[in-house]
């Protein structure tokens, strides 16, 4: 008799606590295939506002992910990405799924993985997506001073992406003694200052990644007359104050949304495919395994994510590794 085909997910089971989980796993019907799951991404911010509850009613249809099961009133199988290899071909590929050890999954949601390309670091593909995306939604003119406000994951992805593509060195902004330590020690050296060593009014563009309040105001207060600040923060339901009555208006200075799931406008026509291409290109570069925590076993994700969802400090870059079968 044939055993039952299963899968180990993870499952946020109530607002602070996560356990996995034992399930069927039904066979791939046609189109799809089945992975075997090496290596997981952790998107910190986002998967600690889904794992404290905090996704807003409102906002449910846009953050729903691929594969995700359950709901985010919880609770929920949700995760950012994995990387794995095709059963039956042994192909190394990237997707948008939940933290599972097995997956099936349409064929054409696949991102085929070049040799260039280690499966720790693949993981680090959807930020540093959102991170090139937000720079071209910047339209950066030549040697524009920039200024990055928040020292995670995508923050640090940021000033990866501009070393490469902008002329003029880098501000990074960090409250943290820790992240900042930790910056300075990047191969491609960002200019990294606490909060209180920003110049007012002195950059022409700033990208917020902080995901506070305080954080949003210091970009708007760093750039200067027509100023322009890209925000790539996403808040739940966590309200937001600023102090718009001093240099906003007479400033004449804007705030950007930028999120990685439309194309920004200067590259739309090329579509998807074309920007995937072009973070595959970044992702050659071995300087972005600087980034890599050490690995995190699967089977110590339940008690990560809780020290996640408490707020208690991570690497900006956790990645979870799965079994070897």
């Amino acid at each position: 008799m044939t055993e039952p085909r299963t899968a180990t997910t993870y499952w946020v089971e109530a607002p602070g606590c996560g356990a996995l989980r034992r399930q069927p796993l039904r066979a791939p019907a046609a189109g799809e295939v089945e992975l075997r799951t090496t290596h997981s991404g952790i998107s910190c911010g986002t998967e600690r506002l889904v794992g404290r509850g905090r996704v807003p009613t409102a906002s449910a249809a846009v953050m729903a992910c691929v594969g995700m099961q359950g709901s985010f009133a919880l609770p929920v199988s949700y995760g950012y990405c994995l990387v794995g290899t095709v059963v039956g071909t042994g192909a190394r590929v990237f997707t948008m799924h939940p933290h599972h050890d097995r997956a099936v999954v349409a064929a054409a949601q696949l991102v085929p993985l070049p040799p260039a390309v280690p499966s720790p670091r693949a993981t680090l593909l959807p930020n540093l997506e959102t991170a090139l995306n937000a720079v071209w939604d910047a339209e950066l003119r030549g040697d524009e001073s920039v200024v990055v406000v928040g020292g995670g994951a995508v923050g640090l992805l940021l000033t990866f992406v501009l070393a490469c593509r902008h002329d003029r060195a880098v501000t990074l902004v960090e409250t943290d003694p820790a992240r900042r330590e930790f910056a300075q020690q990047l191969p491609w050296r960002p200019h990294v200052v606490p909060p209180t060593a920003v110049p007012v009014e002195a950059a022409a563009v700033a990208f917020h990644t902080s995901a506070t309040g305080s954080g949003l105001q210091l970009a708007l207060d760093a750039v200067g007359f027509e100023g322009r600040v890209v925000e790539l923060s996403w808040y739940g339901d966590e309200p937001v104050s600023l102090r718009l009555g001093t240099g906003f208006h007479h400033g004449r200075k804007r705030i950007v949304a930028s999120q990685v799931g439309t194309i920004a406008p200067s590259h739309r026509a090329a579509g998807r495919a074309a920007r995937t291409a072009a973070v595959l290109d970044l992702l050659a570069d071995a300087r972005l395994d600087t980034l890599l925590a050490p690995p995190i076993a699967f089977a110590d994700l339940p008690a990560f994510c809780a020290r996640l969802y408490r707020g208690e400090p991570t690497e900006p870059c956790p990645v979870v590794e799965y079994p070897a079968r």
